[in-house]
């Protein structure tokens, strides 16, 4: 990308913000208009990136030697009758809602919380400070170690639900940037990632400029995805707030062409197909967020907790 294509696309912003706005103003002031906007903004709910058809099939491939394919019944004999058995006893469908509710990704704030606990529970037994070395203690979920069998169902089910990358990693005092991603989850477990879905935030800070955050932290996890990836599908979203500053885009945006660029270099050198990068912009203002790519843009409410969870770069 360059810096005329940022600055179109900073143009394109400011006239999405202003019909958005215009929008949200003529609902303010006529009963119907107000009543067809609200019919549009979907109610909060989390919105989950869903494998396409001709996407499940490399997901679900190259299964890892531990967990292949066994014929072995967990019952049989004349006790057949009369013992209970997981996998025989319940079709795919139950087993695979079953596995949906008891695996998944851990969110970014979860990862982060696990973090500062296990700081706490260190600091606690050292009474001092703990070293800028410490790492997450990672956990193998339980399902995955019952047996062959159903440590393959639920691999299915995990490798089609996405990896959400929303939050900034904790910025430990006294460091520039904050710590990297693979301190927090482990480097092959990025790098066996399907889907993976980017919500980052920029023209957050007028000291610390979240664009140039947010470069760090995705520097890092490229970084672990050019050695190996998985990746079927990376999907990026982009909120951009306070365009009115225009002092602030100055900087921001040579941060958003180096963010892009940055991406795009490793969808062409890495990526698995050349359509492995979609991206979506949203302009935050105040209570509404619009989306760009339309005339008339999509509006939704902001903040909306399964979208736009907020940034602690919100208030430096």
């Amino acid at each position: 990308m360059h810096e005329e294509e940022a600055y179109q696309n900073y143009n394109d912003w400011v006239t999405i913000q202003r019909r958005g706005r215009r929008r949200v103003d003529k609902a303010s002031k006529d009963p119907a208009a107000r009543a067809k906007l609200l019919a549009d903004i979907p109610p909060p709910r989390p919105v989950i990136l869903r494998p396409q058809h001709d996407e499940i099939r490399p997901a679900l491939s190259c299964f890892p030697a531990y967990c292949t394919a066994t014929t072995t019944l967990a019952c049989s004999g004349s006790n057949k009758a009369h013992r209970f058995s997981f996998l025989g006893s319940f079709p795919a469908e139950v087993r695979n809602a079953i596995y949906q509710y008891t695996i998944g990704y851990p969110t970014c704030r979860e990862l982060f919380d696990a973090y500062y606990e296990q700081m706490d529970v260190l600091r606690a037994r050292n009474n001092s400070s703990t070293s800028r070395s410490f790492n997450v203690e990672l956990h193998t979920p339980t399902i995955l170690l019952l047996c062959k069998q159903i440590t393959r169902e639920s691999l299915s089910v995990l490798r089609l639900c996405p990896f959400v990358i929303d939050r900034i990693p904790p910025w430990i005092m006294g460091n520039s940037k904050p710590l990297p991603l693979t301190r927090l989850i482990s480097k092959i477990t990025l790098q066996n990632i399907r889907f993976v879905e980017i919500k980052l935030s920029l023209g957050d800070g007028e000291r610390y400029f979240s664009g140039r955050v947010w470069f760090h932290v995705l520097e890092d996890v490229l970084k672990a995805w050019s050695g190996k990836n998985s990746l079927i599908r990376l999907k990026v979203m982009i909120k951009v707030s306070n365009i009115d500053i225009d002092r602030l885009w100055d900087y921001e945006l040579r941060n958003y062409v180096e963010i892009v660029k940055m991406i795009d270099y490793f969808a062409f050198k890495h990526g698995s197909k050349p359509d492995l990068v979609q991206y979506e912009h949203w302009v935050i203002d105040c209570n509404y967020a619009y989306r760009c790519g339309f005339r008339n843009p999509l509006i939704r409410k902001h903040p909306d907790p399964h979208i736009w969870q907020g940034s602690v770069m919100e208030w430096i």
